[in-house]
């Protein structure tokens, strides 16, 4: 028993650490969350060269200098030694990810999934970009419906974002799509409010 508590003690006092950076980086990404997650997903993607997602804490550090993310040295140091938990100076870049800006609940992730795969119905793990173009729909787009913008200025704008965050412009792959709803989901309180974005954007 002492030694579950100590482990749910851990937990506790983990989260906390997450939650003090996350509070730190949470204005900065809710004015530009999906440029910011779309972008550090792109530049672990291509700096991965042995494909293990596992990178030491310089790589990290500069990462997050590249996209304006500094982060205390008092802040960032007991974070890297919960995620470094092995002691080898690697972590995982999703792991690293969700711990300083969070992730979607599952329940958005459903409605993410399903756009996908909406996408890609052959199941091949990546969607040409053509048929995001066709498939996309910005009617129903709040700026759209207020009159702030025209269908294709927020289509253009939302594809233009979508290639920039891909490694080839031609094609997305599912953690790029993931990646450009999880920057999108950091501004949006309301799980309805989110998962009524992907209804409109892809009829599902």
């Amino acid at each position: 028993v002492g030694i579950k508590q100590d482990i749910t003690q851990q937990e506790i006092d983990d989260s906390r650490v997450f939650r003090v950076v996350q509070g730190i980086l949470k204005e900065k990404l809710s004015k530009r969350g999906v440029r910011v997650v779309t972008g550090l997903g792109k530049y672990f993607r291509e700096l991965d060269q042995k494909r293990d997602g596992a990178f030491s804490k310089a790589v990290f550090k500069q990462a997050l200098t590249v996209f304006h993310l500094e982060v205390p040295e008092k802040d960032f140091e007991p974070l890297w030694l919960i995620l470094d938990d092995n002691c080898n100076d690697k972590v995982d870049y999703g792991e690293f990810t969700r711990a300083i800006i969070g992730e979607m609940n599952e329940y958005r992730k459903a409605f993410v999934r399903k756009a996908y795969m909406k996408l890609d119905f052959n199941k091949t793990g990546s969607v040409p970009m053509v048929d995001i173009r066709k498939c996309y729909c910005a009617k129903k787009h709040s700026r759209v419906l207020s009159g702030d913008a025209t269908e294709e200025e927020i289509k253009s704008s939302f594809l233009e974002t979508l290639e920039d965050a891909c490694s080839n412009s031609s094609e997305v792959s599912y953690c790029e799509f993931e990646d450009y709803y999880e920057g999108l989901s950091i501004g949006i309180m309301d799980d309805e409010d989110f998962v009524n974005i992907l209804r409109n954007a892809w009829g599902i």
